[in-house]
């Protein structure tokens, strides 16, 4: 499945080149001239008008969330990380982030926590903590709002309740033409491809503000 993923991704336009030769062909059979023209104004400008409809919204959107922004920087050795990926994509803030440990749930006991760091060999270690002692959290939130997924990372001062820094990434699916498109009707805002320093201030914003 996950192959047939990848290649229904990659190659999704193709099933509107059979559909232009399709009825490219029905049209000539019936003596219909430019059928060629025809049937690719019919197969694709339906599927244009949508796409860009949608792609017209994101963009809204875009400007909606914004550039990140640090409104206050502190120096901090470790983080509360409060994300549904802090015991897998989270270990980023320590594989190359800069902190030197972070505290997260538990895995392993319900409504408990663990503290996060390097053991003298190199490797991650968890130990059970009662409560989260960082003074500085770093929040990531998903929300889903039609057909983007955005996500918000947030860097807070507990002590205080202030948020530091803040900062967002949209992702658009496609919309309603995304099972045509694949992964060629796929955005993002802001783009690692065409907004680098953009996305790298979000990317990086914990470590920025913290670091």
């Amino acid at each position: 499945m996950t192959l047939l993923g990848l290649v229904w991704v990659v190659f999704a336009p193709a099933l509107l080149a059979l559909a232009i030769v399709a009825l490219a062909l029905i049209l000539r059979r019936f003596g219909v001239s430019r059928a060629w023209v025809l049937a690719a104004a019919f197969v694709l400008l339906p599927v244009a008008a949508l796409y860009w409809s949608d792609r017209r919204e994101f963009s809204a959107l875009c400007d909606e969330i914004g550039l990140p922004a640090i409104h206050a920087k502190a120096r901090a050795d470790g983080i509360l990380l409060v994300s549904d990926t802090s015991n897998s994509f989270g270990m980023r803030y320590l594989h190359a982030e800069g902190f030197a440990w972070m505290e997260l749930r538990d895995i392993y006991r319900r409504d408990g926590w663990a503290r996060a760091a390097r053991d003298d060999e190199g490797d991650i270690a968890l130990t059970p903590i009662d409560a989260p002692t960082a003074r500085y959290e770093v929040r990531e939130t998903h929300e889903q709002r039609g057909p983007a997924g955005i996500l918000r990372t947030q860097v807070i001062d507990r002590q205080t309740g202030a948020e530091m820094a803040s900062g967002a990434n949209a992702n658009f699916n496609g919309g309603r033409t995304k099972w045509l498109l694949g992964a060629w009707g796929v955005a993002h805002c802001p783009s690692a491809a065409t907004q680098p320093d953009s996305f790298n201030a979000w990317y990086h914003l914990a470590r920025d503000t913290l670091r």
